[in-house]
């Protein structure tokens, strides 16, 4: 197991200061194998609420350019307000709540500070506190701009540079920049469902997203947005999928009631219609049949059994590694945890694994202790699992999963994961987007603001193969960088992280990639715990 994914010890208490739900497990540091594991103590059920899809204040992260392409930023030192940046970063980040009260937004620094203006249109952002002074009103043009205007003074924000304020009588118009990681899954609110590919179109009628026609990519261009579908083929206005990015694939955004609406360039708004759910774009008046909500696609796989078989529930609430093809019910969603640090796995029936009696079912209606599991990354894209009793989860010789194993066989407990929803990759560390330095330049950095796509080919065992649009795959030059100029495929491992869905990239030389502020990508790190972590 890799040290970076090491669990770090428990900690041993006094018998007098352990609680008395809590019953340890004893358990040597290190297997006889060598590898390394974390202690699990077995809790009485306590249940998690999930988080709602749909919330009751709608908060969006983005950032807002201005006419001469400058980003609204707040700056760190002395909580100072300007209109300097160049890229979204973290200072160039906003968090906009909606509230319903007055129909107006507040807007949040990176810093967790407030915007407010005064009488004079000077501006303030050094406060936790919201007041009066902290609304705003959003108005939009034609051309899918925004303007900020003080719902107390009735001014707009404006000005440039280091001479930011409030105090415009007409709008000064501003470009929104969604900060979120641009692969999503697209909510219509009122319907309630997903959209998702449908051959050559795309439908809302899926009550949960699952697979890889639920994933839906955004591409920020100038101040609009396409959407591409999970075969690449950007979404045309009229509900068809084409090839090319053209006019008429162009969306604006803009908030209505606090959710989101795409207005084409015949400024109608796209909706869903009929029994299918049909999306496309209709009325030329915002209402509660074009409200959208954006929401994090979380990672789905499949696992490969020791046996070489697919893990499902196709015969019931059981899991069990017997099934040879791959079908909804033989794929699993990860959600991480942070305050568990746990991954709850949840089904296509919209269960999640729970342990009964040593073995794992597809029973759970919510998330709890129970239905916690540790995954540990092992080498070529396995991993094992420890359940909440401390035990590893190995297939029994009938293809049913048990939670019985207190010792780590790679042998027995691992299992081969293969990513279902990303036919397409999208790659982010701390730093920025994985994209071409130039574009002149095949050479990969990781410090853009705006993203390259990337195909992810899958092979036998855990190699995957990641390619250009152009039909080039990546390759590793003899200086260690990445370059997307190889005519024949590279063999890259995707190494699922042990916490937050974050992944590691192994190259072909055997040393995994590492990410430099500068935009560098090395292949140089022998150890995992060097390596970067993306999201993936």
């Amino acid at each position: 197991m890799h040290s970076a994914l090491r669990p770090k010890p428990p900690v041993k208490l006094p018998t007098s200061l352990v609680p008395v739900t809590t019953t340890h497990i004893k358990k040597p540091s290190v297997t006889p194998n060598g590898h390394h594991f974390k202690s699990v103590p077995s809790h009485h059920p306590k249940c998690i609420e999930p988080i709602s899809s749909t919330p009751k204040k709608c908060v969006w992260s983005l950032g807002l350019i201005n006419s001469k392409g400058k980003y609204l930023t707040a700056e760190t030192f002395g909580c100072k307000i300007n209109a300097t940046g160049t890229c979204l970063k973290k200072k160039q980040r906003w968090t906009i709540t909606y509230s319903s009260e007055n129909d107006c937004i507040y807007l949040q620094s990176s810093l967790r500070h407030y915007l407010s203006t005064d009488k004079y249109g000077r501006l303030k952002c050094d406060t936790f506190d919201v007041d009066h002074d902290c609304r705003f009103q959003l108005e939009y043009n034609r051309t899918g701009h925004w303007a900020l205007k003080s719902l107390s003074f009735g001014m707009y924000l404006g000005g440039d540079a280091d001479h930011l304020h409030c105090f415009s009588k007409c709008p000064e118009w501003w470009s929104p920049h969604l900060a979120i990681h641009p692969q999503i899954n697209l909510k219509h609110v009122l319907r309630k469902r997903y959209a998702k590919l449908d051959d050559d179109e795309v439908h809302i009628d899926d009550i949960i997203p699952w697979g890889s026609g639920a994933i839906l990519t955004i591409e920020y261009v100038d101040g609009q947005y396409c959407i591409r579908s999970s075969n690449g083929l950007y979404f045309h206005k009229d509900g068809k999928l084409v090839s090319k990015r053209i006019e008429e694939t162009l969306f604006m955004i803009e908030l209505f009631k606090g959710y989101l609406t795409f207005k084409d360039c015949q400024q109608c708004y796209l909706t869903a219609i009929g029994p299918s759910g049909l999306m496309t774009t209709r009325n030329k008046v915002a209402g509660k049949d074009e409200q959208f909500l954006m929401e994090e696609s979380k990672q789905q796989i499949c696992l490969i059994a020791p046996n070489g078989k697919l893990v499902s529930i196709k015969q019931g609430v059981d899991l069990s590694a017997n099934q040879c093809e791959r079908d909804h019910s033989s794929i699993f969603q990860l959600e991480y945890d942070e305050q568990l640090e746990v991954y709850h796995i949840r089904t296509s029936n919209n269960k999640y694994w729970k342990i009964e009696g040593g073995g794992v079912q597809a029973t759970a209606e919510k998330r709890s202790i129970e239905t916690g599991f540790y995954i540990q990354s092992m080498n070529n894209g396995h991993i094992v699992f420890q359940a909440s009793n401390g035990k590893y989860i190995v297939p029994h010789p009938t293809g049913h999963m048990r939670a019985i194993s207190d010792q780590l066989n790679t042998n027995e407990s691992s299992f081969l994961v293969k990513f279902v929803n990303r036919p397409f990759c999208v790659l982010k560390c701390e730093f920025g987007y994985v994209a071409y330095r130039n574009k002149h330049s095949r050479i990969l950095e990781c410090n853009k603001s705006l993203f390259t796509l990337f195909t992810l080919e899958e092979s036998n065992g855990g190699i995957v193969y990641l390619k250009g649009s152009d039909g080039k795959y990546w390759e590793i030059l003899k200086d260690l960088t990445v370059s997307v100029t190889g005519d024949d495929p590279s063999k890259f491992v995707i190494e699922l992280c042990s916490s937050h869905s974050r992944i590691l990239l192994k190259a072909p030389n055997g040393m995994y990639l590492r990410a430099e502020q500068n935009g560098s990508i090395h292949a140089t790190c022998e150890y995992s715990r060097q390596a970067t972590q993306w999201d993936f």
